[in-house]
């Protein structure tokens, strides 16, 4: 639920020369400028400033940059992002509203008719960002719940324009706005094509990273008219550095409810008690006889490595546990490797040693060994008959918890997860 304007307002008024901005926990802080420096040098430093922000280290950037954010992930993130995206030109009226020269109103007024699409209304920006939601997401916009923090995000944004001077807002808009976004949008596109968005779908995008230079070029030009002011330069990299926080917040908010979306289903699940099995179950859904072959996984070989295996599921109707039988041949091995989650093994049939991080297990029929998540492992054959292995695992909650490339942590060769099949 949105909360109510003035709550948010009255929570976020800026104070712009006391702002808490991390730039300032920085060693390397920018050089005071002095009045020999010209316009160019003030602004290659801002610029510097900018370049180097923690925003651009953000968690969801990391994330969206290894590939890691699927379709679903992206639904949610832009979803998100549309209180803000609709709300565009509020910022820019807000800040022309401030603004004492008429010069400059009728610049930014040229941007606003820009945004609004000029004599097409079909074609403003913020109908073009409907369109890629509802086209290239398929989001029911409707139906979107924004979060708490996403307001917060929304209103700070329009509070600082509303309430600033002009000399601060222009900064705000352009360094810490504008200037940023082609580089912004360049990382979202990149990810978004991982997860499997058509080109066809991001025309909002690649729009805004052509035009948006010239935007905020005129809202530089608006704050280097107020450079005789007096803390005109420390006005302006506090107002830049804000606004790069304010974002960079709201960006991790982000990455944190993707966490929880994750698993939240099952965690709702569990604290409702709905049960995953019915009253009068087949008996069959609950045994797995130590005969029976499961269903093929995995399945790799590498002479040179001495590794022959296959893994197979045991088709079990659980949400959390994901039990699996490991087979390698006699003196073969499996591969080194390691995963998120924990793993309990017990010993069908075979002798053979279990090595975890430094430690080695001598292993026979009957004996459990604890694999704890991350520690590199790998099971050996050093008997004459098949080594199979009865991994219990708790996948089913970390491969929706984890966010990253599961199968490369897990195989040598994540392509073949598939195609494995019974010897």
């Amino acid at each position: 639920m949105v909360a109510p304007v003035a709550v948010l307002e009255s929570a976020i008024t800026p104070r712009v020369f006391k702002l808490n901005f991390e730039f300032d926990r920085n060693p390397e802080r920018l050089e005071m400028p002095t009045l020999a420096l010209d316009r160019k040098g003030i602004l290659d430093q801002l610029h510097r400033a900018e370049q180097r922000h923690p925003f651009w280290t953000n968690r969801l950037f990391v994330a969206c940059k290894a590939g890691h954010l699927t379709l679903e992930d992206y639904r949610f993130i832009f979803s998100q992002y549309y209180l803000y995206s609709k709300n565009f030109t509020r910022y820019l009226a807000a800040i022309m509203a401030n603004c004492d020269n008429d010069y400059f109103r009728a610049r930014l007024s040229e941007n606003m008719w820009e945004e609004g699409g000029g004599a097409a209304p079909e074609n403003r920006h913020s109908e073009m960002f409907r369109s890629f939601l509802r086209d290239g997401l398929s989001v029911d916009i409707d139906k979107i719940d924004y979060h708490d923090f996403t307001s917060h995000f929304m209103y700070s944004y329009l509070d600082y324009c509303r309430r600033s001077t002009s000399a601060a807002a222009s900064a705000f808009f352009s360094l810490g706005t504008e200037g940023i976004v082609a580089r912004t949008y360049e990382i979202f596109v990149a990810g978004l094509k991982q997860a499997g968005i058509d080109e066809s779908n991001l025309n909002f995008f690649h729009l805004h990273m052509q035009c948006d230079d010239e935007h905020a070029a005129t809202l530089e030009e608006m704050m280097l008219s107020y450079s005789e002011e007096s803390h005109w330069f420390e006005t302006c990299r506090l107002a830049m550095d804000h606004a790069l926080n304010l974002r960079k917040r709201f960006f991790d908010n982000l990455f944190e409810a993707i966490r929880l979306r994750r698993v939240q289903g099952q965690l709702d699940r569990i604290q409702s008690r709905e049960p995953l099995a019915p009253r009068s179950p087949d008996p069959a859904r609950f045994l797995f006889g130590s005969s029976q072959l499961g269903k093929p996984l995995y399945r790799n070989t590498n002479a040179r490595l001495n590794i022959d295996f296959a893994v197979d599921t045991v088709p079990f109707a659980a949400e959390v546990l994901d039990p699996r039988i490991v087979r390698i041949p006699a003196g073969k091995y499996n591969e080194k490797h390691r995963h998120a989650h924990e793993t309990v093994f017990y010993i069908i049939e075979g002798h053979g040693r279990i090595l975890i991080n430094e430690a080695t297990i001598d292993v026979a029929p009957g004996d459990m060994v604890f694999v704890p998540r991350w520690a590199v492992h790998q099971s050996q054959n050093l008997g004459e008959t098949e080594l199979r292995i009865l991994a219990v695992t708790d996948y089913g909650l970390t491969g929706n918890a984890y966010i990253g490339s599961y199968l490369k942590t897990a195989r040598m060769n994540p392509q073949v997860e598939q195609p494995a099949t019974h010897a």
